[in-house]
Order: structure tokens, then sequence, then C-alpha cells
């Protein structure tokens, strides 16, 4: 691995682009998040305003009102009967559509983001494809493996045991870290993310291997 942490300023080129899809990787990784948990506040708000609703926690007056007109056999009450929310009712109805419409407009915003970003991707791999300088580092690896290692388990250094790289066994702490440090998950995501994607374009040869830059890099 390079002496230097990060790529080096003036830098351009192949190794510039890979720098430049890597912090687009670390962004894609940091709107699924949020998409996910917009998600799941979706799913949560849905779950809570049914079980409130349900056991009348709020309004138990209202259920009460029907037993009395049912049991009096009073029909045409029942019929009429208009449902009347009491203040809390009220107050807990008007959260949940703020919750609702914050969650389905974060929701839909994370999801234009990350097609955004998936396109901005493509295009930085077809820059750094088109590039015809050779390779300072190039590596041999099986595409298969790399791709699949990278997008499942990059985030512990999959991709790079496959390179048979020593950075591999830092990669696996970091994200073994991130289980408690979510910023250090995301860091090890949005790379190996980035890096099997740009695999993905990359033909193979007859034995299954491609040819990438050893990157030695931490951005």
């Amino acid at each position: 691995m390079s002496k230097q942490i990060f790529l080096p300023k003036g830098t351009s080129g192949r190794k510039k682009n890979i720098m430049i899809l890597h912090i687009q990787g670390l962004i894609l990784i940091i709107v699924l998040i949020v998409a996910l948990m917009s998600s799941l506040g979706i799913l949560g708000r849905t779950i809570i305003n049914e079980v409130v609703t349900r056991s009348g926690v709020l309004d138990p007056g209202a259920e009460q009102e029907l037993v009395n007109m049912m049991e009096s056999g009073n029909m045409y009450d029942l019929l009429t009967y208009t449902y009347e929310p009491s203040p809390q009712m009220k107050l807990f109805n008007t959260i949940m559509t703020v919750w609702s419409v914050i969650g389905y407009i974060v929701a839909f915003a994370a999801l234009g983001a990350t097609i955004f970003l998936v396109i901005l991707m493509k295009k930085r791999i077809g820059i750094i494809l088109e590039d015809q300088t050779p390779y300072e580092n190039p590596v041999r690896v099986k595409k298969g493996a790399f791709v699949w290692l990278g997008f499942l388990l990059g985030a512990y250094g999959g991709h790079l045991f496959a390179l048979k790289k020593k950075k591999a066994w830092i990669y696996l702490g970091i994200g073994i870290v991130g289980m408690w440090i979510p910023i250090f998950f995301f860091y090890t995501s949005g790379i190996s993310f980035a890096d099997a994607f740009l695999a993905c374009f990359i033909e193979k040869d007859a034995e299954g291997f491609i040819e990438i830059e050893d990157y030695p890099y931490w951005l």
C-alpha cells in the first residue's frame, strides 16, 4: 500500500476518476440508508396508528358510546352516528399525517437521488474505461468473485481478499467496528460498492479474469 493515505493533490486521469467514483459511492450509501430509514419510518407509523386507533386508548368514550346505542336499541341514532374524535385523538391524527407526508417525501426524494447517483457513477465509469493510459499497478482478478464479494461482503473487505491484499484485513476490522460506529461501515460499504460497480463493466478474458488498477488510497 502507498505511504500516502489520500490521492496526491494534482493527480489526474484514471486514479482521480476512481477517487470521484468512490466519493459518489459513499454518498450513494448514505442516500440508501436515508431511504431505508424513511421506509421503516412509514412502516412504524402504520403500525403505531393501527395499534393506537384499535386500542381506543386516546378516545375510549367513542367505543362506549356505540355500545350504549346498541344496547338501547336506538337504531336511528346508531345509523346517523357521526364519530367526533377527542382532542387527544385529533392531535394524534395530525401527528400521524405529518409523519406520513414527511416520510413519503423523504422516501421519494431518496429514490430520485439514488437513481441520479447511479447515473452519475455509470458516466464516471465510462470515463474510466475510455482512458487508454496504461495501468500503473495492474491486478488480475476473477470478475465474478470480485463483483459478488464487493457487493455482498465489501463492507468487510471481501473484494480485497479476492485481490489478496493486506488492506483487506484492515477493511475487515473497520467493517466490524462499523457495526457499532456506522460512519466506518458507510465508508467501507461505499468504497466496495463503487469498486464492484466499476468491475461490472470491465470485460473479462477467456478465463474469467479482469484487469483493474491497484488503487491503494483511502478515498
